[in-house]
């Protein structure tokens, strides 16, 4: 008789990103989803104490506990992305804006410049509440662009909902060199969308050997 994979818990994403339940479906990752309901942008002071490594699992961690409690007897992954922007010999936090001034404001201060996108994903059990974590990074380099095309862009495309004010895929409607972004250096373009695919089995991974060891993750 041959033996079967083992599987692990039903998988909830804490989440009501389209582009990370895209990413995981294309990767054919199967998931329900359950939109959180917090302020994220309560712990954004804890940035200049505790760094964005740690602030991005914290965001992350405060979302699965949210939709953890609905859904016992699952494993629920969350995601959130801390943008920085480097200039002048200062560090700017890059978040959503929700007007079209404000949106185009931090675009015109991104033109020609770099800035990182530091990712922070957890998995956790909904019974225990214990958890794995981990980090990725992505260096995106924004080409110059004009004031009239920052506008343009947030007009076109209202990227108001993810922090830059910007979104990678948007390029792939645009014309040739009209896109925002010039290169990204990073492990996954999945992890620019918000969910790095390679981490996430990663976690999986050390969860899956945790819960067949009969220890809790």
């Amino acid at each position: 008789m041959q033996e079967t994979s083992p599987t692990h818990p039903p998988l909830v994403l804490a989440s009501g990103s389209a582009y990370r339940a895209d990413v995981l479906r294309e990767s054919g990752i199967d998931v329900v989803i359950d939109p959180p309901e917090v302020d994220e942008r309560t712990l954004d002071p804890l940035m200049w104490d505790n760094g964005p490594d740690l602030l991005a699992v914290q965001l992350a961690r405060l979302k699965a506990r949210d939709v953890a409690e609905r859904h016992p007897g699952s494993w629920v992954m969350a995601a959130d992305q801390v943008a920085l922007l480097g200039r002048d010999g200062s560090v700017e936090m890059l978040t959503k804006q929700a007007n079209e001034v404000d949106a185009v404001a931090q675009l015109v201060r991104m033109s020609g410049t770099v800035h990182h996108l530091v990712g922070g994903l957890v998995l956790m059990d909904a019974d225990t509440g214990r958890f794995v974590s981990g980090t990725d990074v992505h260096r995106v380099r924004m080409r110059a662009y004009s004031p009239e095309e920052a506008l343009s862009y947030v007009q076109r495309f209202t990227p108001h909902d993810t922090a830059g004010s910007y979104r990678i895929e948007d390029s792939e409607l645009m014309e040739p060199g009209e896109g925002l972004v010039l290169e990204v250096v990073g492990e996954s373009p999945t992890g620019v969308l918000g969910m790095p695919i390679p981490l996430l089995k990663r976690l999986l991974d050390r969860a899956l050997a945790a819960w067949l060891g009969h220890r809790i993750v």
